[in-house]
């Protein structure tokens, strides 16, 4: 049995378009970030955490946990705090170049305990088009910003304000199925 360490409504339409099996198992665990940790090291330890945090609850089974930021001239931009927030961050983004980084951590767990364990992180660069005030705030009343690093919903195709993507779009959303699916079908 396949064990989900998220309550993403994006991860959980990736598994089950993919007709992937699994159950939810909402993570106990507090994403405490340190001032300039970089965004690899910061989604792979979020990303054990969040296993770690629900493998107590499984007998036997895999735990798929994840974790999604961007990262931009330098700086790591996870979720905003407010719709102000939400235009600011899209504001700097519009227009250039960034990357996703999704840590994900596989947890094989046999009677009870952790038998074996598969970290990584994926990383796709991601160009916005060009938008001005009007229409990031047209764009912020169309989605929900605050559950999305970066204030944005890649996946709305009929709202898409990505304008090129290099690397896997599904990272970009928040789970990078080719390497997963590749990993837990072993």
């Amino acid at each position: 049995m396949l064990y989900l360490a998220s309550v993403s409504p994006r991860r959980k339409k990736i598994l089950r378009d993919l007709k992937i099996s699994f159950r939810i198992l909402k993570p106990d665990y507090d994403e405490n970030d340190e001032e300039g940790q970089a965004p690899t090291l910061m989604v792979r330890t979020h990303a054990l955490g969040k296993a770690l945090s629900v493998a107590k609850r499984v007998q036997t089974g895999t735990i798929l946990a994840a974790d999604t930021t961007v990262f931009f001239q330098g700086d790591i931009i996870g979720k905003p705090r407010n719709y102000r927030h939400a235009f600011q961050i899209l504001n700097s983004l519009q227009g250039k170049w960034h990357w996703v980084y999704t840590g994900v951590s596989v947890l094989w767990v046999k009677s009870g305990k952790i038998v074996r364990r598969k970290i990584f992180v994926e990383k796709t660069r991601i160009c916005l088009k060009r938008m001005d005030s009007a229409e990031i705030k047209k764009y912020l009343q169309k989605i929900h910003p605050l559950d999305k690093a970066g204030a944005y919903a890649i996946q709305s195709k009929r709202l898409s304000i990505v304008e090129k993507v290099h690397g896997s779009f599904s990272n970009a959303v928040g789970l990078p199925i080719e390497r997963i699916r590749k990993i837990i079908l072993k």
